[in-house]
């Protein structure tokens, strides 16, 4: 028989420990399964190995700092030149030597070519001469065109478009990212060159970017004004030799806590806060407008200063640095949803909890069945999640155990239980008191609800559900005063392969217990009698295993997928035909 063997190497014992696996034994388990066992046994072996660091060495920690409102605009834009042959160029545009004319001529005299704008700044036209272009809009051009052809031919239609544009050579610098010289299209504009230089770097202003030509400013930009304000502005085009010159950042605020857009923003020096205010998109429905603060620098500490509610942003002057805080009411956003009146998402109080949440949405539904309420929280679907995985790699040891004392070992139960914890997701479900009677007489009952919970109330059921080694698993009437062994009786009895003393069962209420033991295995404050059965209770009868600690092990195992069961269940009971 085929063995494989897996040697793991403990270096500061220096001795070799092989643990030999029956093939057989390992293709008998699911593929998922049997991937995680020789994985596991692989980590192990790693973990036994020294581990050898340079005592210098550190880990790297890279800090995150909020970014200046417009970089985004930088690292969006499309950073390609602008096509050559761009189509519909408006007609204020410059023709300049380099530039490509197609000119079509239909009627006395037929042609079509392509004429470029020589450096004198004139194309030349067979049987007219020279025609000259350069400075003259495109518009302004065509109609010179026309004049000059429809004097040498009578009756002629012409046709002037711009097939090529020229090259321009810029220079980009200041305070951006890669100043130099760069080549651009010829109907490029100054937001095309700072693109091409890779935007603004973190010193540099978006509010005061200068195009110089001939050493003048011949125009000054403020990218807020279309970012924020939304102010479209048609931007001069380059020329070769223009110079895009980004000036250093006048004064950086940074907005956070109640407002729709907290970011840090670039403030000019003869601007109140209030601006930036107006910059984050105003203050957020949550914001408290009477409760906030800035954070300034003040030779070397900072100084907190609280507005009042008679204090306006607009009285003090930005300060570079600043930081200004908006506090915000706190709310806690839940649903509910099922058998409920108006079922839905709402926003709550921190404090508040099952009753405030099911008042608000108008109480109950008259099918609703709140004895099988369902909560599910976050933070319980973590530590289930964490208990399933634990569980699952406490199955993989037993199975890496078992093949390495006995190669010929063969556990069906083993197995079966390992696949349905592979395949049992974990439940976010916490036991809670639906009743709404009980909340109001003892609110200490009533669970505090957290951000993002979810209720789910099913309808009135009138039946039992019987899952397992029986003889007809499903459904049954359920029929008061009734015990367990009612209802196993009504499916036929229990199979050969049934564990009799290893019975579960789970309540509505999401309460789970094991029945031979007459005692639960999770409790909480709602006092139920181990014997007790309720509509839409599950019974639950595992295949009998015969090792101890599996059966231990099994407990956790059958509770998860029980659970899952019950969740699936009263969701079912509100599905309407």
């Amino acid at each position: 028989m085929k063995n494989i063997f897996i040697f793991t190497f403990i270096i500061f014992t220096s001795v070799a420990i092989s643990q030999e696996f029956n093939e057989d034994y390992l293709q008998s388990l699911p593929k998922e399964v049997r991937e995680d066992v020789l994985k596991r046994v692989d980590s192990k072996s790693e973990s036994e190995k020294p581990i050898y660091r340079n005592p210098s060495s550190e880990l790297e920690k890279t800090i995150a700092s909020t970014d200046v409102f417009g970089k985004k605009f930088f690292t969006t834009y499309q950073s390609t030149f602008m096509p050559i042959n761009e189509p519909n160029f408006d007609a204020n545009y410059i023709l300049d030597y380099g530039d490509v004319l197609k000119i079509q001529l239909i009627g006395q005299k037929d042609l079509i070519d392509n004429y470029e704008i020589s450096r004198d700044g004139s194309v030349n036209l067979p049987d007219i001469g020279q025609i000259y272009l350069s400075g003259n809009t495109l518009k302004e051009a065509i109609l010179i065109i026309r004049a000059n052809i429809t004097r040498a031919y009578i009756g002629t239609d012409v046709f002037v478009s711009l097939e090529n544009v020229r090259d321009v050579n810029v220079i980009v610098s200041g305070n951006v990212f890669n100043p130099g010289i760069y080549t651009l299209s010829g109907n490029s504009n100054p937001i095309h060159a700072l693109v091409m230089a890779g935007g603004v770097d973190e010193f540099g202003s978006y509010r005061d970017i200068k195009v110089k030509r001939g050493n003048k400013v011949i125009h000054t930009i403020d990218v807020y004004d279309f970012l924020i304000n939304g102010r479209s502005e048609t931007y001069h085009r380059l020329q070769s030799g223009d110079l895009v010159f980004v000036e250093k950042a006048q004064k950086h605020v940074l907005v956070q806590g109640g407002v729709n857009r907290p970011m840090k923003y670039e403030l000019k020096n003869d601007e109140t806060l209030d601006m930036a205010i107006q910059y984050a998109n105003g203050y957020s429905a949550k914001a408290d407008i009477k409760n906030i603060s800035i954070s300034r620098l003040n030779s070397g500490s900072i100084d907190l200063i609280n507005l009042g509610p008679d204090n306006s942003l607009s009285n003090f002057q930005a300060n570079d640095q600043d930081v200004l805080n908006v506090k915000t009411f706190k709310y806690i956003n839940v649903s509910i949803n099922g058998s409920i009146e108006n079922p839905g998402a709402y926003m709550i109080e921190p404090g508040q909890g099952i009753l405030d949440l099911v008042n608000r949405a108008g109480g109950y539904s008259k099918s609703a069945y709140p004895f099988g309420g369902i909560l599910l929280n976050k933070e319980a679907l973590a530590i289930n999640a964490e208990a399933n995985k634990n569980l699952y790699g406490n199955l993989l040891d037993v199975i890496i155990d078992i093949s390495s004392k006995n190669p010929e070992a063969e556990n069906s139960s083993l197995l079966e239980l390992v696949s349905l914890v592979y395949e049992t997701e974990p439940n976010a479900r916490i036991q809670a008191e639906f009743d709404l009677n009980k909340l109001r007489q003892d609110r200490s009952a009533d669970i505090i609800l957290q951000n993002n919970d979810e209720i789910f109330i099913p309808d009135k059921i009138n039946h039992i559900y019987v899952y397992g080694e029986i003889s007809n698993q499903g459904t049954i009437r359920y029929k008061e005063n009734e015990d367990v062994n009612y209802y196993i009786n009504k499916k036929g009895g229990l199979l050969d392969s049934a564990d009799s003393k290893s019975i579960y069962v789970l309540l509505p209420n999401g309460e789970t217990f094991k029945l031979n033991q007459r005692k639960r295995i999770f409790s909480n404050n709602i006092s139920v009698s181990s014997q007790e059965l309720y509509p839409g209770s599950i019974i639950f009868i595992p295949r009998e295993i015969d090792d101890s600690y599996i059966r231990r092990q099994s407990i956790q195992a059958y509770v998860g997928i029980l659970g899952n069961l019950g969740i699936s269940l009263a969701s079912l009971s509100v599905l309407k035909d």
